[in-house]
């Protein structure tokens, strides 16, 4: 048995996991994602099609745009006042952990119809507890 191999097949599971997680906790809690899960094709990926979104997470693909999940993403963006502001992510859970350190930096407020996902995150996941003692 190949340890690299094993290694990497479970890191591979965790991103997977890790994705399905975060794609599926707003569904979850009955929020709308329409406007901050953007998808476009590498060839649309010059100028992507954001609209007016306050704050988006916009995954860059090859293949099917129409996929609700894409584990495999050729890359993935932060987008902020409609600007897409960090790129080349490789993996959904490191751009939500660089899309919660931005807002907190900008003092930014979180998306109103993805209040509850963003409260679950903070305080469940990353084990913030907004200033309380």
């Amino acid at each position: 048995m190949d340890l690299g191999l094993l290694s990497l097949q479970d890191q591979h599971d965790v991103h997977t996991r890790r994705t399905t997680v975060l794609r599926a906790l707003p569904v979850l809690l009955r929020e709308d994602v329409s406007g901050f899960f953007k998808t476009c094709r590498v060839e649309d990926s010059d100028e992507p099609d954001v609209g007016d979104a306050p704050v988006a997470i916009l995954t860059v693909v090859s293949d099917d745009t129409e996929k609700p999940i894409h584990f495999n993403p050729i890359k993935i963006s932060i987008v902020l006042e409609s600007e897409v502001m960090v790129t080349n992510l490789p993996r959904l859970a490191d751009a939500f952990l660089v899309m919660f350190g931005l807002i907190y930096a900008l003092h930014l407020s979180y998306p109103k119809e993805l209040a509850n996902t963003f409260e679950f995150v903070q305080k469940i996941l990353l084990g913030l507890e907004d200033g309380e003692t």
